[in-house]
């Protein structure tokens, strides 16, 4: 991952206006670029992902990809760039699948923000410890997926530059499937039920596994 860059673009307003949103956005890129030209830095591409809070405003979670390692661009000139309130960059030196990592991340929902001041001893929740928008650690409950109900119907909830390869979707049976990662390690796995009236009408099975011939190189596969 020393070709990747994990930022965060946040408001100092409660921004809640999505038609200015991705507008916002690509202002910050266009001028991204030009910062990373006139310093002799290369272009990079990039995943950008709108995540909306439970009060309403927005901001963005951002996935620069570079060439090659990863420039060091200062907090505060990321931050004069969007000028549009505070700006973190988060390491994913020890992330291991990245796919699943950020979109968990962009998924979950911390349990007071889903459903307010709940004694979590109470409500039998477990705490995890997390780290802060300024690297301070604390304690926090999570819920899974929460955050999905929070985009509007139709909402695109990432986009991306045009150098980005999308990944290669094709249809087989699940020997099949098995027998295309065999061998391979499995990275992360879930299993969804859709039922309706308490009847189970279909089952999807997510699995992701990790081929890696050295421990530098890494290809993540879904099934």
């Amino acid at each position: 991952m020393k070709k990747c860059l994990w930022i965060t673009l946040t408001y100092a307003e409660n921004m809640t206006d999505t038609k200015r949103l991705y507008n916002d956005f690509h202002k910050f890129n266009m001028r991204l670029q030009y910062y990373l030209r006139i310093n002799g830095l290369p272009k990079c591409e990039y995943i950008v992902a709108a995540e909306p809070q439970g009060r309403g405003a927005w901001h963005f979670h951002l996935l620069l990809l570079f060439p090659k390692k990863a420039p060091f661009i200062p907090n505060a000139e990321l931050a004069r760039i969007w000028g549009k309130g505070f700006v973190k960059v988060t390491s994913l030196k020890n992330v291991d699948n990245v796919g699943v990592y950020l979109t968990a991340y962009l998924g979950d929902m911390d349990f007071m923000e889903a459903f307010g001041n709940v004694d979590l001893k109470d409500a039998k929740i477990k705490e995890v410890t997390t780290t802060d928008e300024h690297n301070n650690k604390r304690k926090k409950a999570i819920v899974k997926g929460a955050r999905l109900k929070l985009y509007p119907t139709g909402f695109r909830i990432y986009r991306c530059s045009r150098g980005i390869k999308k990944p290669v979707i094709y249809e087989c049976t699940e020997a099949e499937a098995m027998e295309s990662v065999k061998g391979q390690a499995l990275t992360f796995e879930k299993t969804i039920q859709l039922s309706e009236d308490g009847e189970i009408f279909n089952v999807i099975h997510y699995r992701h596994y990790n081929r890696k011939p050295n421990k530098k190189k890494g290809v993540s596969r879904e099934e």
